[in-house]
């Protein structure tokens, strides 16, 4: 007895018998069928543009993200810049270390007196 194999519709059947059904039709179904297919590319174009990896609303939003975050570097490079100038101040420069014990620390020399006045 012989082996009998199933076979399986092809995988594009569904679009042969719609594209036959096209061919046998009249102008006017067919123009129907086109502009219905046009409505649908045209919605599914609105569609990716509103939702989706490459939508409108997320490129701005990365847009936005970018501009804060290029900001941020700046800010944080300003600071690096500045955390370099005062440590090269404070293992370079008397003046500076006097300074920084004199207005943060609140410190005197021996035998020095400080007046302080308040507004009244």
């Amino acid at each position: 007895m012989t082996r009998r194999k199933k076979s399986k519709p092809p995988l594009l059947a569904p679009a042969g018998n719609f594209l036959k059904k096209i061919s046998g039709a009249d102008a006017r179904t067919r123009k129907k069928y086109v502009r219905w297919g046009l409505y649908l590319i045209t919605l599914l174009l609105l569609y990716s543009t509103m939702v989706g990896t490459y939508s409108l609303p997320r490129i701005v939003r990365l847009k936005f993200e970018r501009t804060s975050l290029i900001e941020a570097n700046r800010r944080e490079l300003i600071k690096l810049i500045d955390s370099e100038r005062v440590r090269t101040m404070l293992q370079n420069d008397p003046r500076y270390i006097e300074w920084v014990a004199r207005t943060r620390y609140h410190m005197v020399r021996p035998g020095e007196t400080i007046y302080r006045y308040r507004n009244r």
